[in-house]
């Protein structure tokens, strides 16, 4: 299955990634393996996740408090955004300027 990664998605990471590493460099490579790890159980299993309150599907990045959206077309997974789970619910859809 191919993947695309949006550029929100890409922006969403180097912003929250960044706000982490102003921290600890430690911390911001946490993140970031944190997010890649969801992106390749998403792939390797095809989705398969639940919904999230933002109307797509999702996979935790746990420990963090971060969702990975996605949607699935024709063969491909478009990684949409990397939101955090506090967000509103019409956040992403705003974001991908959705009604």
């Amino acid at each position: 299955m191919k993947a695309v990664f949006s550029s929100l998605f890409k922006a969403d990471l180097l912003e929250e990634a960044g706000r982490y590493g102003a921290i600890s460099a430690r911390l911001e490579q946490e993140f970031r393996g944190r997010v890649e790890e969801a992106a390749r159980a998403v792939i390797r299993w095809n989705g398969g996740d639940h919904v999230g309150p933002h109307g797509f599907p999702c996979r935790r990045c746990r420990p963090f408090p971060f969702l990975v959206y996605y949607q699935i077309e024709s063969g491909t997974i478009y990684f949409l955004a990397v939101v955090h789970e506090r967000r509103h619910p019409e956040y992403l859809r705003q974001k991908l300027g959705e009604p």
